[in-house]
């Protein structure tokens, strides 16, 4: 009689992993730093219908987790990291890759910090300051700018003293270590040397900062030059050539 339970036993349990096995899904993928290198023992969890899964990537980053279809969040953290979050809407269970998860380092304080080959390198905060006459205001940058190689730069914005990442203006900077100028006669006009980038959140206090430059001199405003500016703050850097 004994053996006939134990064996029922192992013959109900063996059916409840198949049936569980039928009903869930699997993602799986790689996370990597910013540098394009796989993180090790990082954390990732599927929360779906009341459930929750957790699992680590291995040695090369890799990780594979169960999912019940529906509406689902993947969390991906490791301490030191930004933590990222991914909605997912799975009606049906697959074997889902979704490819390379990057986790962003965090920066060791506040600031711009140019993305290298694998580390940060801070842009030096500089001051700009005005020179006014009766028909305009020209705004010159003083201070040492940090040395960047390559036209293709990513730049990490981190602030610590803000919920919120404050806007910054780029402006090219001339022979003359001059932004440009606002002029007020005979009509007033904003020939500043603006330059364009582009801004992708990562977190609320975290983004990241693309654009293609010419060898040449460049400022990152905090905030942005208007008529009412006389000095302020940014962050001064060179494209070598």
């Amino acid at each position: 009689m004994f053996r006939k339970i134990y064996f029922a036993v192992i013959v109900m349990l063996f059916a409840t992993k198949a049936l569980y096995a039928m009903e869930t899904g699997t993602i799986h993928g790689k996370v990597i730093d910013g540098f394009g290198k796989p993180i090790t023992f990082a954390n990732v969890t599927v929360a779906s219908n009341g459930s929750k899964s957790k699992t680590t990537t291995d040695t090369t980053g890799v990780f594979s987790i169960g999912y019940n279809p529906g509406n689902i969040k993947l969390t991906f953290d490791k301490e030191g990291y930004v933590p990222l979050y991914i909605p997912l809407t799975l009606d049906e269970n697959t074997d889902l890759s979704i490819g390379d998860i990057t986790l962003w380092k965090i920066p060791p304080k506040g600031g711009l910090f140019i993305v290298g080959n694998d580390n940060y390198t801070e842009i030096n905060n500089a001051e700009y300051y005005s020179e006014a006459n009766s028909k305009e205001r020209r705004f010159f940058v003083k201070g040492s700018p940090t040395i960047v190689k390559g036209r293709d730069i990513r730049i990490i914005d981190f602030q610590t003293d803000g919920p919120l990442v404050v806007g910054k203006t780029l402006y090219s900077v001339d022979s003359k270590s001059s932004l440009g100028c606002i002029t007020f006669y005979p009509s007033q006009k904003y020939l500043l040397n603006r330059e364009e980038d582009a801004y992708t959140k990562i977190a609320d206090n975290i983004g990241m900062r693309k654009m293609n430059l010419p060898p040449g001199r460049y400022f990152y405003c905090t905030g942005e030059i208007t008529t009412r500016s006389k000095i302020g703050f940014g962050f001064f850097f060179e494209v070598s050539s």
